[in-house]
Parts: C-alpha cells; structure tokens; sequence
C-alpha cells in the first residue's frame, strides 16, 4: 500500500496527480491518503480538488481526515467528502498504516 499523507491545504495538486499516476500506472496497488492539519480547509471549499478526491475515493483510494484537526479548524465533520472516513487522530492513522506495512510518502 501507498500511504500518502497531506498536511498543507496548498499541497492537493500535486498529491492529486500522485494519486492519478500511481492509479493509473498501478490500478492494483492500494492507495491512502490521510489528510490532517490545515489540508481539510481545501476540501471543505467544494471546488476541483474536492470533486476530483471523491472520483478517486470512488475508485478505491481510502481516504481518511483526522476528526482532530476538522474539530482545530472549526469544520464541520458532516461535511466530509463522498468516499472518506474520519479518524480519530492523523498521526495515529499514518502510525498504523505503516505498522502494516504501509509505504509512507508526503508529495
């Protein structure tokens, strides 16, 4: 698995396009991306990057937002986008990730 993780709201285009390349040289691989930090505001906006997050969720990619950092930022957790899940801390999910084996990368 390619755990990728997202911290910088100003980061999404490139961790975007890794995730296309990765999907689309690998269909297979199994691919994450934890997004904690300031990175959820982007997603909160409900612009391209959001849409484009959804479309890989529906093409498997997991994606989980730390509910740490949606509560540090005022963002409503109701509002995550289609195909994510909330976990309870960020720093944690990526810890486990890669406790399973998980290829950790930060684009």
């Amino acid at each position: 698995m390619l755990l990728f993780h997202i911290d910088d709201a100003g980061r999404w285009p490139t961790l975007l396009a890794n995730l296309r390349n990765a999907h689309t040289a690998d269909p297979e691989r199994p691919l994450q991306v934890i997004a904690n930090g300031q990175a959820p505001v982007a997603l909160w906006a409900k612009g391209h990057w959001r849409r484009e997050m959804e479309e890989l969720a529906a093409a498997g990619v997991m994606v989980g937002i730390c509910r740490n950092s949606l509560r540090n930022l005022g963002l409503d957790p109701e509002e995550c986008p289609a195909g994510s899940v909330l976990v309870p801390a960020g720093i944690i999910a990526i810890a486990d990730a890669q406790g399973g084996g998980a290829l950790y990368l930060k684009p």
